[in-house]
């Protein structure tokens, strides 16, 4: 379960830092887990001295306080027993811990803590309804830069309407520095970035005509990666509608992608006359037609980037449907929303965004080496469609086998971190997606060169390999950093490849952020 509190760590300076967090504990109470976002005082903290102290309160006045910037001055202190940290000394009960295990290759980072002394300082009774609602508000302060901004503030009037019927002077007290905060935070920001990964696609479960008999089409199988990936951010502007900015228009001159995105967005700007201008800067993209999902990934980065500075809904299946994306496959549509390896079951209608039938965590450790020729490029736009035209439907055979193998071998090694599974899985599901596409690429994979990687790969024992989408990326699937390094270097000096890197698999979403005119205080729930 997830128990709401307070935590204080300290710095190798000596500064205490107070912060709210929920960590996710036992039923004995013998470990936590806690998740601070990587930009938190809690986490720099915590990597440099693994050891802080977590407190069970009723005082929302403090949790209120500590949710919306640094307490200042702190509440009175004592020193813990085992550990090196400090007791909020009004707390109710406190819990002395050490980090065991910590995993900060995401966003939100995992630090998994062992309880080594608890102690009780006074009774806790538990929160009335006018408590818990400034708890509810406080947590709500610490997500206003991630819900949509209509959301919070539904949320919030409702709570208020609790604390007005039920409140004394603390609680009334509380809401209304959490009031405050909100009215201040929900302006419009002065910008909203977003950056994302990009996609693996390892292949199609079905193909035929699309809406035949009411059977669904397409559906597959991707992953999503840390790098490359598209950087940007939508710049409140002095301009008529939404441009993009001549700084970085090369990137996306003719981008069908962009053209669409910005004609959607107008068409709401003109409805909602209160929306400003728009200016997109572009920072960073993914190499087009590489297999890699970047059509998809900037469309949605640049339509959740508007949406975002305007306080409009931003889901990616939402966005999606509304810039054209999704016709065949759900998988970077659902991997910009959040990350992990993912399963589409296809849809029935080309207007249908196919369903997300499964979604995992990939192990951290493991690590993806990405390979390519010099020049050329992969299927896609009308070409891609004229293929999928010509190509005739994929045999019930080939899709039942391709079904097996997803949930009988890929699904449950990744669940169990075997990566043999989850490697030989995957790579005779690409080997029998690629036999039936072979008429329009000539083969299993995009070239000669390619297909060569493909076999030296194997031969050097790595059961995960394959090519992405259309390719020509190829992508090997390694148990960890080391291995990946030492394959790099190996794959690079082959004859074919003109460029090689190692990635991370990415699980999570999109990362978006809201940044105002004059930044003030730190979000508490980056602890």
């Amino acid at each position: 379960m997830i128990l709401e509190g307070l935590v204080t760590t300290v710095s190798g300076a000596g500064q205490v830092n107070l912060a709210p967090m929920g960590p996710i504990v036992d039923d004995e109470m013998s470990t936590l887990v806690l998740r601070p976002f990587q930009s938190s005082t809690t986490l720099a903290n915590l990597l440099e001295h693994p050891e802080g102290v977590f407190h069970v309160t009723d005082d929302v006045l403090l949790l209120a306080r500590a949710a919306i910037g640094t307490v200042d001055p702190l509440p009175e202190l004592f020193s813990a027993r085992e550990v090196s940290g400090q007791v909020v000394a009004g707390a109710c009960r406190w819990y002395e811990f050490r980090i065991e295990e910590a995993d900060t290759s995401t966003e939100r980072t995992r630090l998994t803590a062992r309880i080594v002394h608890s102690g009780r300082i006074r009774d806790y009774f538990g929160l009335h309804r006018a408590r818990h609602a400034v708890l509810e508000a406080a947590i709500l302060a610490t997500r206003v830069h991630i819900l949509p901004l209509s959301e919070v503030r539904r949320q919030f009037a409702e709570l208020a309407v609790v604390v007005d019927k039920t409140a004394g002077p603390a609680e009334r007290q509380a809401f209304g520095l959490l009031e405050d905060y909100l009215k201040e935070a929900l302006t419009r920001p002065a910008s909203f970035s977003v950056r994302t990964g990009s996609r693996l696609h390892f292949g199609l479960l079905a193909c035929g005509d699309i809406g035949g008999g009411g059977v669904r089409q397409f559906g597959g199988a991707g992953m999503m990666i840390d790098d490359p990936g598209v950087s940007l951010q939508a710049v409140s502007d002095q301009v008529d509608g939404v441009v993009i900015d001549p700084e970085f228009e090369s990137s996306v001159v003719g981008a069908a992608d962009i053209e669409r995105v910005v004609d959607w967005l107008a068409d709401v700007r003109g409805s909602e006359t209160h929306l400003g201008g728009c200016r997109i800067e572009i920072r960073g993209t993914i190499p087009a037609h590489s297999g890699l999902g970047s059509g998809t990934q900037l469309a949605l980065a640049t339509a959740r980037a508007a949406a975002g500075l305007w306080g409009l809904p931003s889901t990616s299946v939402e966005l999606a449907g509304r810039v054209g994306r999704g016709l065949r496959s759900g998988i970077g549509i659902h991997g910009f929303e959040h990350g992990g390896f993912l399963v589409d079951a296809g849809s029935r209608k080309e207007s249908e965004i196919a369903p997300l039938v499964s979604r995992v965590d990939v192990p951290s450790d493991w690590r993806i080496v990405l390979a390519g020729p010099e020049s050329g490029e992969g299927v896609s736009g009308a070409v891609e469609r004229e293929a999928f035209a010509g190509l005739g439907g994929m045999s019930e055979v080939t899709t039942g086998e391709l079904t097996r193998l997803l949930f009988q071998s890929v699904l449950p090694g990744l669940c169990e971190a075997d990566i043999e599974e989850t490697g030989e899985g995957l790579y005779e599901f690409g080997r029998l997606v690629g036999e039936s596409f072979a008429s329009v690429q000539g083969g299993c994979y995009w070239n000669p060169q390619m297909s060569s990687l493909v076999e030296w790969a194997r031969g050097a024992g790595i059961r995960g390999v394959g090519q992405s989408s259309w390719g020509p990326t190829i992508w090997m699937l390694v148990p960890d950093a080391g291995v990946a390094e030492s394959l790099s270097a190996d794959v690079a000096v082959r004859s074919g490849v003109g460029w090689c890197r190692v990635v991370r698999p990415l699980n999570c979403g999109a990362e978006s952020r809201p940044m105002p005119s004059q930044p003030r205080r730190t979000l508490s729930n980056s602890g």
